[in-house]
């Protein structure tokens, strides 16, 4: 992972809602924080805390992937860990699409959420916004802890191993006096005439000539390490960054192949959409009709969520922009109505979990 999202991440999520009695929309406001650990193949796991107060409080276990390409992270809670709430509270587990992003030396993870409660029933939904700190509200999870035990011992065995080396060593001169004697049983030299020396072969001489030339190794050349295939990360397109990208729906398939077809929801007034997926895109100003524009996906367990945003290209002869979506796998079929304008994007996610047949 390029960056790590191990850590503590702090912030809040806002639930929204619509008050019946006073007839307009209702949003509240809570605390939340995650701690992250990182695994490997983009997985992490850790535990959530949502609460108003540090002494009323529900602790979640997580799961969760980041897709490097578009820096999205999906969030999902497993099980309450904890809880301490009031009897009018009812516990619910959340699921977090966020999107990372990075201001100067401050990280940022902001998206949205949905809910379910112990009998799978919608429990609300609403945005998410928390920012990476040093410090937790609880008590660090073990796999926090362990990340930084290690890296204070190296550090005092660095400065161990330093202190050790840069140390100079006393240089201590000799005491002993060096007198220069005379080799034992040394004879005086023969005395030769003028011009003689030059052809005296000593045996010194003869050893030498005959010694053995020494084999030097020759240096082989330093071979390239192969280069890392890295991803291609695509930009995130301008219109998904200006505009919200509103969840609309998360489909649980069980199938890997998917086919998702588009059709003008009601009646065909000349809506166009634009499909992303991972900032690629799928379909490009495409008319919505009674025929289909159609899309065949292929889901798998390392990559289990495929996120679809569909994007409004004009708001057609009957505003908003809308369109019906229809998910076909295997024998199921599913219908969503997917609504977009030139404020907000319709993001639908589907979610890979095969059944013991299909495993």
């Amino acid at each position: 992972m390029a960056q790590s999202l191990t850590g503590v991440w702090r912030g809040s999520f806002i639930q929204s809602d619509f008050d019946i009695l006073k007839g307009k929309p209702t949003e509240d406001k809570y605390k939340y924080e995650i701690q992250i650990n990182n695994l490997p193949n983009n997985a992490i796991e850790g535990v959530t805390y949502s609460y108003k107060t540090t002494v009323f409080y529900g602790k979640a276990s997580m799961q969760g992937i980041f897709t490097k390409g578009t820096k999205n992270l999906i969030i999902k809670e497993i099980k309450m860990l904890e809880l301490k709430i009031n009897d009018n509270t009812q516990p619910c587990l959340m699921t977090c699409y966020l999107d990372y992003s990075k201001t100067g030396s401050k990280e940022f993870l902001i998206g949205t959420y949905t809910s379910i409660n112990e009998k799978k029933a919608n429990c609300g939904s609403g945005t998410v916004y928390l920012e990476k700190v040093l410090t937790t509200e609880f008590e660090k999870e073990p796999f926090l802890l362990k990340k930084v035990e290690p890296i204070i011992k190296n550090k005092l065995a660095d400065n161990k191993t330093n202190s050790t080396l840069d140390s100079p060593k006393r240089i201590v001169p000799s005491t002993k006096k060096q007198t220069l004697q005379k080799p034992i049983g040394t004879t005086n030299q023969p005395q030769f005439k003028p011009g003689a020396e030059g052809f005296i072969i000593t045996k010194e001489t003869k050893k030498l000539a005959f010694k053995k030339p020494e084999i030097i190794d020759t240096i082989k050349p330093l071979t390239k390490a192969p280069e890392k295939k890295t991803e291609a990360i695509l930009p995130v397109p301008k219109v998904l960054l200006e505009r919200e990208n509103n969840l609309q729906k998360t489909l649980i398939i069980d199938q890997e192949d998917v086919q998702i077809d588009f059709y003008d929801n009601g009646q065909v007034d000349n809506d166009s959409i634009t499909v992303y997926h991972n900032n690629e895109i799928l379909i490009s100003k495409g008319r919505l009709d009674i025929r289909p524009l159609t899309l065949h996906i292929h889901l798998n367990k390392n990559n289990p969520f495929y996120e679809l945003i569909t994007v409004a290209e004009n708001l057609g002869d009957i505003p908003p922009n809308t369109a019906l979506m229809v998910v076909t796998a295997g024998k199921k079929r599913y219908e969503v109505t997917i609504t977009s304008d030139d404020k907000k994007n319709a993001k639908v996610v589907l979610e890979y979990k095969p059944t013991e047949k299909n495993k």
